[in-house]
């Protein structure tokens, strides 16, 4: 993770560009609770801390983001056992829940200059957010970024379904995120979206089995598998997922800004990464990118705090 993060932030420095990082917070918690029996995980807290409050004083943004499958994980001299049986935060109880949002934001406090206000669902599971609205209003979290248009997985691990997403550039929300609410107490600013088609996927597959350095990840970690329907769909049909830089998804760049001045030409360009799943590829792209559109101007969530709720404002 430091390693292409910091691959990262030598691309955005040169175009003056600041990154929002939604810290997988669940982790360093952990790394915290076995660092005195393990000194190699009191290096890595120490490193991930150090580098976080680094970026937080060079103007980037640290917000929560949560997979709460670390709670069940476990750590000894064989390394991580993952265990991924509660994936969601909705398998656990409201308690749980709100302790859960409350130590993992306290920790990730330790690591910003910043306030901490936004969420970003682990594996997109938002729903059903009447679930998550009381945990995140009472440890002052308003702002979610987590849906994308068209955006739905039947895998019962991780389901969601954001089809019927509002079409506008964010909105306000109360307890369905796809309901507006003026009087909502959270603010939706969706993930930019793009169409895919499955010959992408097959050309994916192709550089995955060729072993491309090109499109190989700085790092030595590995996705969740999906259940069999998620492949199928994306070999088979098109289907819509987050506009991305992680590994050869980087090369849709320009198609999905184009698609996106189009639609909603008012819109943000909210793009996303993971610093695990970037490799030589994506940055070359995103370089590029950054080169070829010197009029977009670069934002974080601390850009938008005007747009709290009045809602929110009296938690």
């Amino acid at each position: 993770m430091i390693t292409p993060t910091n691959q990262l932030l030598t691309v955005l420095n040169k175009h003056n560009s600041r990154v929002c990082l939604f810290v997988d917070a669940g982790f360093l918690v952990k790394l915290k609770e076995y660092a005195k029996n393990y000194p190699e995980l009191q290096q890595q807290y120490n490193d991930i801390k150090q580098q976080l409050l680094s970026l937080s004083k060079a103007g980037h943004d640290i917000q929560l983001h949560i997979h709460p499958h670390w709670v069940d994980s476990t750590y000894d001299k064989n390394g991580w056992s993952i265990e991924t049986r509660r994936y969601r935060l909705h398998d656990f109880s409201d308690l749980e829940i709100d302790q859960i949002v409350r130590t993992y934001k306290a920790e990730l406090t330790s690591c910003t200059l910043q306030p901490i206000f936004a969420y970003r669902a682990g594996g997109w599971c938002l729903q059903p957010f009447d679930r998550l609205a009381k945990a995140l209003a009472s440890n002052g979290i308003w702002l979610d970024s987590t849906l994308f248009n068209q955006g739905y997985s039947s895998d019962p691990t991780r389901y969601f379904d954001f089809t019927d997403m509002p079409q506008q550039a964010y909105w306000t929300f109360s307890t369905d995120p796809l309901q507006p609410d003026p009087k909502g107490q959270f603010l939706e600013i969706p993930i930019s979206a793009f169409r895919t088609s499955p010959w992408f996927f097959w050309k994916l597959a192709f550089h995955k089995k060729l072993s491309s350095k090109q499109f190989k990840s700085f790092g030595n970690g590995q996705a969740m598998v999906a259940n069999k329907q998620y492949y199928i769909d994306r070999l088979t049909k098109t289907t819509f997922g987050p506009v991305m830089i992680d590994g050869a998804k980087a090369g849709q760049l320009e198609s999905a800004l184009r698609a996106h001045n189009k639609q909603q030409p008012n819109a943000i360009f909210n793009i996303m990464g993971h610093p695990k799943s970037l490799a030589p590829y994506s940055l070359t792209k995103l370089d590029q990118f950054l080169n070829n559109h010197p009029q977009l101007q670069c934002k974080t969530f601390q850009n938008f705090r005007h747009l709290m709720p009045s809602m929110a404002s009296n938690i």
